[in-house]
Formats: structure tokens, C-alpha cells, sequence
């Protein structure tokens, strides 16, 4: 029998394999590798994991969940609360994964619109709806029909007008006569 690490147990694998959805990290002592998921790699947006990791690294990680689906064992680590030049927790408390678990688990339950009580009866989630409600797809098409800035931005420059904030010192705007452009001490 395997020895596996410790739930939340810090160690220092080696990069098996990389995919576009994450790395396999090798679990020293044993055969098991252990998935880093892309969101788990850093506290910045990865879009590639290999521009992160290559196959033979090694990396810091914390074994943050085990399951068991079909009759194998998953186990899930993360890099981004470790130190990685030290190997030094950054979440000794497991606060930012209990916040990230707590998260996804309401975002599942308002989805579904459903969640269990203690008693186990089913009830209506906090601030979930019917998926087709009127009141819903209002509030979307609300969202979506906002004005970004940059649409606000470029009518206030009008078309075709460059803003002084964008345009290269010592060239001039194509409008001359903008009140920010005149006067003492202004160069552009």
C-alpha cells in the first residue's frame, strides 16, 4: 500500500506531464501523480501552463483535495499558496481554499436554484430564481446594454480626434481648440 501525503501536507514533486488544463505532478514516495489546475498554479490568470511549468520541474504544492470518482483516487494540489523558492505555506490557515470551496459550492447551488438543509429538505436557494424569469433576463440585458468607458471615451473626443493622453509628446491633437490643450505649460 501507497503512502500518500496528509490532507493540506506541503511537499516538492516533480512535473510529470503538462496539458492546456493544468499540470501532473509526481507524489514522491509513491505512484500517484496529483492534477494542478491551471487556477491553482499562480494568483494571476493562466492561460497556458506550459509558459508556467515544463515537464521535469520541480514545484512546491499543497495537496488541497482527495476524491475518489470510478474507483480511483483524484487528488487535487495547488502552487499558488506555496512559496516557491522557499517551500513555506501562504495559506497556513486554509482560508483562501475554504473562501475559493465556499464560493463554487453557492455558485453550483444558485444555479441549481436548490440546496439541502440540515433536515434535509430542499428549498430555495439564497438569491437564486427560476433560470427563464422575466426579472432575470431583465437584469441581463441591463448588464449588457451598459456603456463601457471606452464608448464614452471616444464620444467625448468626438471621431477621429486623438486624445492628449494618447498622443506622443511634441505632436499635436487634431483639435487645436480643446480647452485642455491651451494655455501656459501645455505640450503634448
Amino acid at each position: 500500500m501507497e503512502l500518500l501525503p496528509e490532507l493540506y501536507a506541503i511537499f516538492q514533486g516533480e512535473v510529470a506531464t503538462v496539458t492546456e488544463y493544468g499540470a501532473f505532478i509526481k507524489i514522491p514516495g509513491c505512484r500517484k501523480q496529483g492534477l494542478v489546475h491551471r487556477t491553482h498554479m499562480s494568483s494571476c490568470r493562466v492561460d497556458k501552463p506550459s509558459e508556467i511549468v515544463d515537464v521535469g520541474d520541480k514545484v512546491w504544492v499543497k495537496l488541497i483535495r482527495k476524491e475518489i470518482k470510478d474507483d480511483k483516487l483524484k487528488l487535487s494540489l495547488s502552487m499558488k499558496v506555496v512559496n516557491q523558492g522557499t517551500g513555506k505555506d501562504l495559506d497556513p490557515n486554509n482560508v483562501s481554499l475554504e473562501r475559493r470551496r465556499r464560493k463554487r459550492s453557492t455558485r453550483i447551488s444558485s444555479s441549481l436554484g436548490q440546496t439541502q438543509t440540515a433536515m434535509g429538505l430542499s428549498q430555495p436557494a439564497r438569491g437564486a430564481s427560476i433560470l427563464g424569469s422575466p426579472a432575470r433576463l431583465r437584469r441581463r440585458r441591463k448588464r449588457s446594454t451598459r456603456r463601457s468607458p471606452g464608448i464614452e471615451w471616444a464620444g467625448r473626443w468626438g471621431a477621429g480626434m486623438a486624445s492628449p493622453w494618447c498622443t506622443p509628446r511634441g505632436a499635436s491633437t487634431t483639435d487645436s481648440a480643446h480647452p485642455l490643450l491651451q494655455g501656459p505649460g501645455v505640450s503634448f
